[in-house]
């Protein structure tokens, strides 16, 4: 009874010096990662892993959203300024929700507000900060939908060559 009750100990002391050994590794690889949020189901699914990968290694986080202008040929003055102020408060209340979640776990975080397009804006960004890890969901709102991946992470895993690219399903 003694030698199993010592054999769990021992199983159980190895995965936890392996699992902070990993955890070590992987805080030497990744110090700074990005994700981006759209508000989307899927990029709610990416922010939390990002969250919690940062809670386990020690990262900070930077949370990005990209407000990209809508596609309108024919828009008055007025109606494009009411659309941005809409788009604006709609991205300060993602990135607050987005900050405050990661701040109740106990990570560093820093919000973005970005504008532009998304694929673009992020590799730049990701550029910019010096970020080791980019995450984003595999699709999110936009208009143009592909097969398999959406198009911004198809442009990340495509362009942003120099990073680590997690793309979340």
């Amino acid at each position: 009874m003694l030698i199993d009750l010592t054999r769990v100990y021992f199983r159980k002391t190895l995965l936890a010096m392996f699992r902070f050994k990993e955890a070590r590794r992987l805080n030497m690889v990744y110090s700074k990662i990005l994700v981006g949020i759209d508000g989307s189901e899927i990029s709610e699914r990416a922010l939390n892993v990002a969250i919690e990968l940062c809670k386990k290694i020690g990262a900070e986080l930077l949370i990005a959203h990209v407000i990209e202008k809508p596609p309108v040929l024919t828009m008055a003055k007025m109606q494009e300024e009411l659309i941005e102020k809409a788009l604006e408060e709609y991205a300060d209340r993602l990135l607050s929700r987005a900050l405050f979640k990661a701040e109740k776990e106990g990570v560093r975080a820093k919000p973005l507000l970005l504008r532009g397009k998304p694929g673009p804006k992020l590799c730049e960004t990701a550029n910019k900060y010096g970020v080791d890890l980019v995450i984003v969901g595999s699709r999110g709102l936009g208009t143009i939908s592909k097969f398999i991946v959406g198009s911004v992470s198809d442009f990340l895993v495509r362009h942003c060559t120099n990073k680590s690219i997690l793309i979340i399903r």
